[in-house]
C-alpha cells in the first residue's frame, strides 16, 4: 500500500496479487463497487506493460446530482458504446459525498462522441449536465484516452486502514 512520502498517509489505494487472471477477473467482478464502511471500493486490473491495454476517451461529466452514483453513469453511458473499467464519481474522501462530477472512459472516440452529443444537458437524476471529453491538466488541451492506458487499483482509505490493521496487527 503505497504511502505519500511528505505525510506517510495512506494513498488511499493498493494492490492484490492473484494465482491466475481468471481469479483476478474474478474479484473485479464480484469486488466492484461493493462497500466498505459506506464507500464503494473501485477495483480494476492493474498492469505495469502499458501496450497491452488500449483505451480510448475519457469524458468529464459535471454538474451530477447529489445521489448519482457509479452504477448510474455506467447503465447510462454503456448505451453508446463499451465503457473501459469502472465509471467513477468523484467524492470527498472524508465524507463520501460526491463532488458533483465524474469520469466515463470508452473503448473509442466515435462511442465517446456519440454520448456528447446525446447526452450534453440531458437531465440524469433531476439535474442536467455537461457531458465533454476530460482533459489532461498538464496536457495544453490534450483529450484524455491514448492507445495505452494503465488500469489501477484504487481503494478508498478505509479499506487501506482496514488492510493494514488485519495484514500488521
Amino acid at each position: 500500500m503505497p504511502k505519500d512520502r511528505v505525510t506517510q498517509t495512506h494513498q488511499n489505494y493498493g494492490f492484490c496479487e492473484y494465482v491466475s487472471e481468471d481469479d483476478a477477473d474474478y474479484a473485479c467482478k464480484i469486488l466492484n463497487q461493493v462497500k466498505l464502511y459506506g464507500k464503494p471500493l473501485r477495483i480494476n486490473k492493474a498492469t505495469s506493460d502499458k501496450k497491452n491495454l488500449d483505451v480510448g476517451a475519457s469524458l468529464f461529466i459535471g454538474n451530477l446530482a447529489p445521489d448519482a452514483d457509479e452504477t448510474l453513469l455506467r447503465d447510462t453511458f454503456s448505451a453508446f458504446g463499451t465503457v473501459m473499467g469502472h465509471a467513477k464519481v468523484a467524492r470527498d474522501l472524508e465524507t463520501g459525498q460526491s463532488k458533483g462530477y465524474g469520469f466515463v472512459s470508452f473503448d473509442n472516440f466515435e462511442s465517446s462522441d456519440a454520448a456528447i452529443d446525446a447526452m450534453n444537458g440531458q437531465i440524469l437524476a433531476d439535474k442536467p449536465i455537461t457531458v465533454g471529453y476530460a482533459y489532461k491538466k498538464d496536457g495544453k488541451g490534450e483529450r484524455h484516452g491514448s492507445a495505452a492506458g494503465i488500469y489501477f487499483l484504487s481503494f478508498w482509505g478505509s479499506l487501506v486502514d482496514l488492510l493494514s490493521y488485519l495484514l500488521f496487527s
